[in-house]
């Protein structure tokens, strides 16, 4: 009887100590070092418009890709109001890429962006580029 009453105030002295620890201990399930996707900063290098075959089509390269999660290409006829015309998704590429988009133009003169959206949600507008 006297050794199960010791192992049991032994525990409980053992989970006092662990609960009274300091908030630094060290958690094995968590992660102290950054990812890449933290600490990169993705940019536009490159933004270009052309009409071809009665298309639109946009190239644009980005640096840091893999910090990027998605592009939202948005389009305006007057180049203020902007609306999204299409979502492009990333690539976990690292270091630089390129991408590409294209739609059916109409002939009318068109102003295109791209909104990047970082994986920490950050959002970067490129400059607007026209076609058409």
């Amino acid at each position: 009887m006297t050794i199960k009453i010791l192992t049991v105030i032994t525990l409980f002295l053992q989970l006092t100590a662990t609960a009274q620890a300091p908030a630094s201990a060290a958690n094995p399930f968590t992660s102290t070092t950054n990812t890449i996707a933290d600490t990169a900063q993705p940019s536009f290098t490159e933004l270009k418009a052309a009409v071809e075959k009665q298309r639109v089509l946009l190239n644009w390269t980005v640096a840091d890709n893999q910090a990027i999660n998605l592009f939202e290409i948005e389009k305006s006829t007057d180049g203020r109001h902007f609306t999204v015309a299409a979502v492009v998704f990333g690539t976990d590429k690292p270091a630089e890429d390129q991408y590409l988009f294209f739609e059916k133009s109409n002939g009318e003169k068109v102003t295109y962006r791209v909104r990047m959206i970082s994986k920490s949600n950050k959002a970067i507008y490129s400059a607007p580029v026209t076609a058409g």
